[in-house]
């Protein structure tokens, strides 16, 4: 994408240039108000600023326990309208006085998609014996809770991690959300989607872009 805003950018610089160069060698007599006319408007790209993680991601996203029973914790995904979620236990960090609630920390153990439920999809009932023999592969298919099916130790990125930075990771991974993490204390703050990355692509595109407008004033001379 960033290659073809360039092809544009230098076709425009080029038409610039030969229009110029065109006014360059016409008469001297010749008015200004008909040399404005060849003129072409090109504007400067306006110089994108850097985005981070926390200035996209969903704040106090949805989670689940991993005492979760896996038959609830597809209905409240379903519910929730989202493919996964982080797993965390909660730990308090502060206890209740009369004027303040109790406060938790959300720990991150894991991390829960639609993937991780399609082994036992595959399966149904009956489990090959090749499949009892993996580990991993048992684990996820005969577990009950979360905590039997979920993604331990999953990839994570950090609130000042780049936007650019997501998006290698989950094309690398091929991941549509990540959760986000203070990476100090480890808790979870926040979830970044594949959307919020396309979202950011778009705007740092048209943000480079001259608008239509200032193009279509330059060009007709006004």
């Amino acid at each position: 994408m960033t290659k073809s805003i360039l092809q544009i950018l230098l076709t425009l610089l080029l038409l610039l240039h030969s229009t110029t160069s065109f006014s360059a060698n016409k008469d001297p007599q010749t008015s200004p108000s008909s040399s404005s006319q060849n003129r072409v408007f090109v504007s400067t790209p306006a110089k994108s600023s850097i985005r981070i993680v926390s200035d996209l991601m969903t704040q106090d996203p949805f989670t689940l326990s991993p005492q979760t029973s896996v038959d609830e914790a597809i209905v409240r995904l379903l519910a929730a309208g989202v493919s996964g979620a982080p797993v965390v236990e909660r730990l308090k960090i502060a206890e209740a006085t009369a004027t303040k609630k109790e406060k938790y920390e959300n720990r991150l153990v894991g991390f829960v998609s639609s993937f991780d439920f399609l082994p036992r999809e595959e399966v149904g009932s009956l489990v090959p014996v090749g499949d009892l023999e993996n580990g991993e592969t048992a684990r996820r298919i005969l577990g009950q809770r979360v905590k039997d099916i979920m993604t331990r130790d999953p990839v994570v990125v950090g609130t000042n991690d780049l936007m650019k930075t997501a998006a290698e990771i989950m094309a690398k991974h091929r991941l549509h959300s990540l959760p986000v993490v203070d990476k100090s204390r480890g808790v979870v703050v926040g979830v970044i989607s594949a959307k919020d990355v396309m979202r950011d692509v778009m705007k740092t595109a048209n943000k480079a872009l001259p608008s239509e407008d200032n193009y279509s004033q330059g060009v007709l001379g006004v």
